[in-house]
């Protein structure tokens, strides 16, 4: 599926723009994925992305993991995937409270004589941007990811105090997080503190301040681009 196709089927729902669209698709369009895993999809932008890249690189699938809160949403991604034609590629999973649990059914699955065979190369986390579940998620994808697989952070600088009146956020109640929990940024400190002291983890890239990529390495070399922007939906750096 092409990019313009994806941008008619997905129109303005949110919460995924148009060049993290492109981002997002040109990254599968290069590395070809096979198994790609998405922690988080809300309405299902970001999962046409990803399934419509894999269609145009001619394979590949995804497994979608959100709450069951999200099948409430207008559209969701089951009204966004019909009639697309990429309902082959997307399998969805929903949980009670957390996406952890979807991984620890995973690593029991893959797992034979106490040895977890990854089987993802790709993961997209986009979720309740909270240290013990994302942290957990980052130590839990660890086991499912191929070398050379990558991981993408959504919400890098994202902190509970900048959306004040909100009392949860994709199940994390706010009233009992501590007043450095609410004004911190979760996933920074998840990538500073435990992605980029990874010994198997490289090649780090912050976008715009609000994307964090990181492969899966094992050469113990360690590489970092800080500023690197966006691109735009024709490819080139987009000028903030």
């Amino acid at each position: 599926m092409t990019f313009e196709e994806i941008r008619r089927v997905v129109g303005d729902t949110p919460y995924l723009g148009i060049d993290e669209g492109w981002e997002l698709y040109s990254h599968i369009l290069k590395a070809k994925p096979q198994a790609c895993l998405e922690l988080g999809h809300a309405h299902g932008v970001s999962s046409i992305y990803i399934a419509g890249a894999l269609d145009q690189a001619g394979d590949g699938y995804l497994d979608s993991v959100d709450l069951e809160s999200s099948a409430a949403r207008t559209p969701n991604i089951e009204m966004l995937l019909d009639g697309s034609g990429l309902e082959p590629r997307v399998s969805i999973h929903r949980q009670k409270n957390s996406y952890t649990w979807f991984l620890k059914e995973k690593i029991e699955q893959q797992s034979q004589n106490g040895v977890c065979a990854p089987c993802y190369d790709f993961c997209f986390i986009d979720g309740p941007k909270n240290w013990t579940i994302d942290g957990l998620a980052f130590f839990l994808v660890d086991k499912l990811l191929r070398p050379g697989g990558w991981i993408l952070f959504d919400d890098y600088g994202w902190a509970h105090g900048k959306h004040a009146g909100r009392e949860a956020t994709d199940g994390i109640s706010i009233r009992t997080l501590s007043e450095n929990e609410i004004t911190q940024p979760h996933i920074e400190h998840i990538f500073k503190l435990l992605v980029m002291q990874h010994p198997d983890y490289s090649n780090f890239v912050l976008q715009d301040g609000w994307w964090a990529w990181a492969q899966k390495v094992a050469d113990g070399h360690k590489t970092l681009i800080e500023s690197q922007k966006l691109m735009d939906k024709a490819g080139k750096l987009r000028v903030s």
